[in-house]
């Protein structure tokens, strides 16, 4: 059968797609990326991750993080399982599923440069590189992924020079250095050296995954799920004393200088050099892309090309066949078991990362762009565009590779094309499907000469001259117009199941279907004979789901084009024209799925990401003057439904919907907004305002000293809502409010909490550990800094006599005795002092050196131990106040209130009214009260 040259093409348009949802923001850029069979994650310069699913290419989620800007990030084999690195050398790992979640993070690396990560076989550890050279690892279990416990981590070894890369199979752990390559064994803990020449470079290594090693691994990664032996720290042995088992392990590539590859054995011996000089002294292929034939034609092939010397920076599979590396100008495809150069292409030139997978290329280039290139044979590219209807793009590249169709297919199809080359502008669509249609049954007609065999003893035809598994699926779909075409057989429904992302209940119809398959297919020698009405059924209900699948990602398109026409301009009219549209195309897109059992929690999950994208959109382009002014109430109800979506995921909720948090209360996106719709429904309707602050339990504080203005009272309703949320800003509003009846109520809801109940309920909300108490020190504190010590005094005997022995730190009752002495004084300003409030406070605490001495002295008698000097700070002072003086002015000569020789040993005077001078510049004007107010 005639063997057709490989060529690589770029006919899928990624960039502008992953860029739809940083478009609104010129302050988020994207860092790095990475690829696995269903994902595209990309790391940005916020901290968050961007998902996308892989095929088609569509956004799906952003999941927020605030470690820092992520420099690395990597998905795990099992895709379930997300780590990352930042520039501060932090390594988190994010759940996918059910919901994103932060579920560990390691700081062996911290300020360093991460340079590598990589996952072993079954997703229970991930190998961790830095720029020194250090090694660690993290350990995940069921229990890491459910939140129970962290990730263990620690350092297996630090070797010589950076890591450049890892590369995993089990059990082997393969590591290239700036200078040399090393294998290690995670379960004997040892590691040896790769050879004995050093290089000094940026050079790559990979373990040679084919199709064929996969299978061969198979038992021993079954093995090591079983290991649960600790990690320490490794050891390097020599050579000579090995004790890896070779079987089952691939073969190893090493890439050396001079574009050369070491094929190394699993115990490190050096078997062959290949060199790849005098190979690369051909032409560069040309990437086929839509429109650019002349580009291509005109280029002249005949150019004389030297042999080149490069450095593999990284070895990648690529078709499971063949390695891919690429440096900063090219991309090389390689065929180490022919020791030949299968194409290299030289038409990037600002490469910084580039990634592989089945015979996808997707790169990133030091300006941001995205690219997706497609490795093929050309009668498999010639196939793939014409039934995908392209035909244009198909005559170009007939056009292009004409002297090759010539030598390869014997025929006058090819010369008919050629024939009309100088009029493609007058020639039509289906004049072309009529001229194309000749040559590609002859090229179906080829590829059902050559048949492949599985391991099972099953023989497919129509396999095609790849080897490639993604060729084989583009060659089912190319012939899938033809009469002749020859039912899939097993192999290939299994890779149609591979494409849906396996939810449990996929996974069970995959066993299901490969079931179905061993007991009805009758199997011939030659040929499978797919002749079972069960095997019929299956190959229906997969082609059904697949096809709805690719209906519902083309309907989210049209979605996602009408979210960019939402504008902060808008009028009215326009507004709520867009969103019924938008939610029509919603409604009808979920219906759509309903009986799609098997996809339709994946389903699901893209609707809900293209909802919250739409949430976000729409909220970044209202106005508070929009939601004051108008009186549409469908788009004030889509406004506080989108509000209430995109901030009530992290509060955990009873059946019965109320919220109990676990987590302290954050401030919500879009708070503004928020508040302004308060501001609108306070007196019109409660029950929306209620409605929004359960829905974001925030929002009570703003509207509790509203609703308490208004009704003057408080209702058990609403005090069960604001004890079980256990904010102490809510609290601290509340608790002052109470009468003697609902003291007594209080204590017994108290009680209830405690034991888990929900108090509307009465259902056990409580998990594990997770629960948060009450921090009623900080209520206090709350409560003394809004309404004084006196109310704070009379809310903790009254909180004494509800709820005996309550959790109180000693430090609110000193921070009570000086506010109250402050107080007497005619300064109404509360003090804390707790040393966390104190180091975070945006104040400066100051307190002059004779002051501070009988401050601690009279501290130290009165509780008989030694006090903190620094708890009353060493800086200006003001007599042992707390004042914001860092950036403050003195009123009488106007410098700052910190200078040094007009603080002298007098220091500050602050009255009432806040306003702050100098002791000494008083003295100096004979000042007795503040100047600032004397007009008044």
């Amino acid at each position: 059968m005639p063997k057709f040259p490989y060529i690589l093409s770029e006919y899928e348009e990624i960039n502008s797609i992953l860029y739809k949802p940083i478009n609104s923001t010129q302050r988020i850029k994207y860092t790095c990326f990475n690829v696995s069979p269903s994902y595209i994650i990309l790391g940005s310069t916020s901290g968050s991750i961007y998902l996308f699913s892989r095929t088609p290419c569509s956004f799906l989620q952003l999941i927020p993080l605030s470690e820092g800007a992520v420099s690395c990030v990597l998905i795990s084999p099992d895709e379930r399982i997300v780590a990352l690195t930042t520039i501060r050398g932090v390594v988190c790992l994010v759940a996918l599923k059910p919901s994103p979640k932060l579920i560990a993070i390691s700081v062996e690396h911290i300020n360093e440069q991460v340079n590598c990560l990589c996952w072993n076989d079954n997703s229970s550890e991930i190998y961790i590189g830095d720029w020194n050279g250090k090694i660690s690892v993290m350990v995940l279990s069921i229990f890491t992924v459910n939140g129970m416990f962290q990730a263990p981590s620690c350092t297996l070894m630090t070797l010589d020079a950076a890591i450049v890369q890892l590369s995993f199979s089990s059990p082997l752990l393969l590591v290239s250095t700036l200078t040399r390559c090393y294998i290690c064994d995670t379960v004997q803990e040892q590691y040896k050296q790769v050879g004995n020449k050093a290089r000094n470079g940026v050079f790559g290594a990979c373990f040679y995954k084919t199709c064929l090693t996969k299978n061969n691994s198979a038992l021993v990664v079954q093995k090591d799920e079983r290991l649960t032996n600790k990690k320490g720290s490794f050891n390097f042995i020599s050579t000579d004393n090995s004790n890896i088992q070779l079987e089952s392990v691939p073969q190893i590539f090493c890439a050396r200088p001079g574009s050369r590859l070491w094929e190394v054995s699993a115990n490190g011996v050096v078997i062959k050099t290949h060199q790849f000089k005098e190979a690369l002294a051909i032409a560069p292929v040309k990437i086929c892309q839509s429109n650019i034939r002349e580009s291509i034609y005109l280029k002249h092939l005949e150019q004389t090309w030297t042999p080149q010397s490069i450095n593999f920076s990284h070895l990648f599979i690529i078709g499971e066949k063949y390695l891919f590396s690429y440096t900063s100008s090219g991309l090389y495809v390689i065929d180490p078991i022919a020791a030949t150069i299968v194409l290299w292409n030289n038409e990037f030139s600002n490469i910084i990362m580039a990634e592989s997978i089945e015979n996808k290329i997707y790169l990133m280039t030091s300006n941001g762009e995205f690219h997706c290139l497609t490795l093929s044979s050309l009668d498999t590219l010639i196939l793939l565009l014409y039934n995908g209807k392209k035909y244009q793009e198909c005559l170009e590249i007939c056009l292009v590779y004409k002297t090759e169709l010539k030598k390869l297919i014997d025929g006058t199809e090819i010369d008919a094309i050629c024939n009309i080359e100088n009029k493609l502008q007058q020639i039509k669509d289906d004049e072309l499907f009529t001229l194309l249609h000749s040559l590609t049954l002859h090229l179906e007609s080829n590829s059902k000469v050559n048949q492949k065999k599985l391991h099972s003893g099953i023989v497919i035809v129509n396999s095609g001259n790849s080897g490639f598994k993604s060729d084989e699926n583009f060659r089912h779909k190319a012939m899938s117009h033809s009469p002749m075409q020859c039912t899939e057989n097993s192999s290939e429904i299994e890779l149609t199941l591979e494409t849906i992302p396996l939810t449990q209940a996929s996974i069970d119809s995959k066993n299901e279907s490969n079931e179905t398959e061993d007991a009805n297919c009758n199997i011939s020698k030659e040929i499978v004979n797919f002749s079972s009405e069960e095997t019929l059924e299956v190959k229906e209900g997969l082609d059904s789901i697949k096809s709805a699948m690719q209906k519902i990602q083309d309907d989210l398109r049209g979605v996602y084009s009408l979210f960019e026409n939402i504008r902060l301009s808008m009028h009215e009219e326009e507004l709520e024209k867009v969103i019924v549209d938008i939610n029509w195309r919603m409604n009808v897109i979920k219906d759509s799925y309903e009986t799609l059992s098997d996809v339709k929690s994946f389903v699901y999950e893209i609707l809900r990401s293209a909802e919250l994208y739409y949430f976000n959109v729409l909220l970044e382009n209202t106005s508070t003057d929009l939601i004051q002014s108008t009186d549409n109430k469908r788009i004030i109800n889509q406004i506080m439904v989108a509000f209430i979506s995109i901030n009530a995921q992290s509060c955990r909720r009873c059946t019965c919907s109320r919220p109990c948090l676990t987590n302290e209360l954050t401030e919500p996106q879009f708070l503004e907004i928020g508040r302004s719709l308060l501001k609108k429904f306070v007196n019109e309707d409660k029950e929306q305002c209620v409605g929004l602050c359960n829905g974001v339990p925030y929002m009570w504080r703003d509207y509790l000293p509203i609703y308490v203005k208004q009704h003057n009272i408080l209702t058990n309703d609403i005090l069960c809502q604001c004890l079980q949320i256990k904010d102490s800003i809510i609290l601290s509003i509340i608790l002052p409010l109470l009468d003697e009846k609902q003291w007594n109520l209080t204590a017994m809801y108290i009680k209830k909490i405690h034991e888990g109940q929900c108090l509307f309920c009465g259902k056990s909300i409580k998990i594990g550990n997770d629960e948060i108490p009450i921090q009623w020190t900080t209520v206090i504190n709350e409560i003394t800094r809004k309404q004084g010590s006196d109310t704070a005094m009379e809310i903790l005997v009254n909180l004494e006599k509800a709820i005996p022995n309550v959790p109180i730190d000693k430090s609110i009752f000193q921070s009570l005795v000086f506010t109250k002495i402050l107080h007497k004084h005619g300064m109404k300003h509360a003090i804390n002092f707790n040393k966390n409030t104190l180091k975070l406070s945006e104040y400066s605490t100051v307190c002059s050196t004779k002051v501070r001495d009988q401050l601690i002295e009279v501290l130290e008698k009165d509780l008989g131990r030694s006090m903190d000097k620094n708890v009353f700070g060493n800086g200006a002072h003001h007599w042992g106040m707390q004042y914001q003086n860092k950036f403050s002015t003195c009123p009488c000569c106007t410098l700052f209130l910190q200078t040094p020789i007009l603080l002298g040993n007098n220091g500050i005077a602050i009255f009432g009214c806040g306003h702050a001078y100098h002791v000494n510049c008083m003295i100096e004007k004979k000042i007795t009260t503040c100047s600032l107010h004397s007009s008044l």
